[in-house]
């Protein structure tokens, strides 16, 4: 019999897995806004994916530094800010840009899926290589 505690347990384990779990989380919540305020509520595609974007983005940072990458020393919030508002500034503009660029041939909704397809190829490495590390962390996993 599978306890599942223990899968549970090794899944939130590993760091990439974590990461997975809050993008997945993250992309929900951003999909689901960017339907209601676009879709629903009739907020013009950009807008709509901008505060979409932002308030899951919010959400994505705290859960990434204090749960998948255990970032807890407080002296390094202003540097882990810094660095990853500057990432998010690039993946914003490719967002934006993307997503109404591709909404003339495709569905705003895939054309979101695919932008943050796009990105998971570059974020993850520069997360875990540029952004939440703290002096002397130079581990793999």
């Amino acid at each position: 019999m599978i306890s599942w505690s223990l899968v549970s347990l090794n899944l939130t384990g590993n760091r990439f897995i974590r990461y997975v779990l809050v993008g997945g989380t993250t992309f929900a919540m951003d999909f689901i806004l960017l339907y209601l305020l676009h879709g629903k509520v009739g907020i013009s595609l950009g807008i709509a994916t901008s505060i979409a974007y932002w308030v899951a983005i919010i959400y994505n940072f705290f859960l990434n530094r204090s749960w998948t990458f255990s970032v807890r020393d407080m002296r390094s919030l202003h540097k882990h800010v810094v660095s990853y508002l500057t990432l998010l500034t690039f993946n914003y503009i490719f967002t934006v840009v993307f997503v109404s660029l591709a909404s003339h041939s495709i569905n705003y909704l895939l054309a979101k899926a695919i932008a943050v397809l796009i990105q998971m190829s570059w974020t993850y490495y520069v997360y875990k290589r540029f952004i939440f590390i703290e002096s002397g962390d130079i581990t793999d996993s």
